[in-house]
């Protein structure tokens, strides 16, 4: 969205931030009265104005008759409330199975699974708790999720053939990336 003049109403159009947060909390209302979790939102310049992805989920399966309602509501919603003040592209979708693991709440989903997890490594004489710096050297681990904090997780890495290795703790501050890792053998 580009800050400037509403041809509607000749006012600012209201920052970025702004509208993120009326539509996370629309979005937020409409999954807590339909018993299914918001899990991310994402607002991407488009082509023909913004897109809108909202990502929604439930323990078990989502289905799509939960998304497309959802997506009904959501938008039902936003076009009485009118945040973004030109047209956009609505998109309600379930985040899939590798989404990004970015909260607690996701490490939790995905306790004892396997994990793929990058994070900065803790410079030599760096206590505990103190956030590693950007430069710090990456380090990258595949493993079984075995424990979730408050500060961070705790995963037992895999070698190519299986075997386990000893714990690794890892900050959230720490992390880079993580997602699970999906196996079919």
């Amino acid at each position: 969205m580009n800050a400037g003049v509403s041809p509607r109403d000749g006012k600012g159009v209201q920052k970025d931030l702004d509208v993120e947060a009326l539509v996370r909390s629309v979005a937020e209302r409409v999954a807590s009265s339909s018993g299914i979790e918001l899990v991310d939102l994402e607002m991407k310049r488009g082509g023909k104005g913004p897109v809108l992805r909202v990502y929604m989920d439930k323990p078990g399966r989502i289905s799509l008759d939960e998304l497309e309602n959802a997506s009904r509501e959501i938008s039902a919603i936003l076009d009485v409330e009118d945040p973004i003040r030109r047209s956009y592209t609505l998109e309600v979708s379930s985040p899939g199975m590798t989404r990004p693991l970015k909260t607690r709440r996701d490490f939790e989903r995905v306790l004892e699974k396997n994990i793929q997890i990058a994070f900065a490594e803790a410079a030599e004489g760096q206590g505990e708790g103190v956030a590693p710096e950007a430069t710090a050297p990456v380090r990258e681990i595949r493993g079984r999720l075995v424990s979730v904090t408050d500060d961070g997780v705790s995963v037992i890495p895999l070698d190519n053939k299986g075997r386990e290795g000893a714990p690794v703790a890892v900050s959230f501050r720490a992390l880079r990336h993580a997602q699970r890792e999906i196996s079919f053998r």
